[in-house]
């Protein structure tokens, strides 16, 4: 049986621990995830929480979770990112809507299992809403998509929080690369 890293959950030969440094966010990050993603080996989501003390991921079956972020989060205080025909672009939001902010949301699973979450909850509708016009382009390597442009939601994360707050977001990109760098997969499942 393989031998598993009690902090970060990898497995011991490919634990990234010494490459996770722990930051604070200006805001808290929710990450809603998808019940496909939770044990997904290539989560980034993950990845998120260990780096971001702020950061938590809540999943879309935990049916008491999603209860309390309707409670606890509402148009004046949270923003999801999410391309919707409401949103607005994040790379020209004035800093004061930013800094009026107590949380970020993200979705995390693939295009199609996004949109159906979103639907399934109207009350993330009901937030702000920013999309990227010019996000970067990917480094996340291994896997693959079909969707042109399509970043990591630990990319999406990190690009949201240094546009909205200027935040120096390198660990978490750090924590990208360790994690890919000790990966063990076949090459076809990586991008080109």
């Amino acid at each position: 049986m393989r031998a598993y890293c009690n902090q970060c959950q990898y497995p011991e030969i490919t634990c990234i621990c010494d490459d996770i440094t722990e930051v604070r966010s200006p805001v808290d990050v929710i990450i809603i995830q998808h019940r496909k993603e939770h044990s997904h080996a290539k989560n980034t989501a993950r990845l998120v929480s260990m780096v971001l003390e702020n950061a938590r991921v809540v999943f879309v079956d935990d049916e008491h979770a999603m209860t309390a972020l309707t409670q606890q989060y509402h148009a004046k205080n949270a923003a999801l990112i999410y391309p919707h025909a409401d949103s607005t672009p994040i790379e020209s939001t004035p800093r004061e809507r930013a800094t009026a902010l107590e949380a970020l949301i993200l979705i995390d699973g693939s295009w199609k299992q996004a949109y159906g979450m979103v639907k399934s909850f109207p009350w993330l509708e009901t937030l702000q809403m920013f999309h990227f016009e010019k996000a970067p382009k990917s480094n996340y390597r291994i896997r693959h998509t079909s969707v042109e442009n399509a970043l990591s939601t630990l990319e999406a994360t990190a690009y949201s929080l240094h546009k909205l707050y200027d935040m120096d977001v390198n660990n978490l990109y750090i924590a990208q690369e360790a994690m890919q760098r000790n990966f063990k997969s076949p090459s076809a499942h990586h991008r080109q």
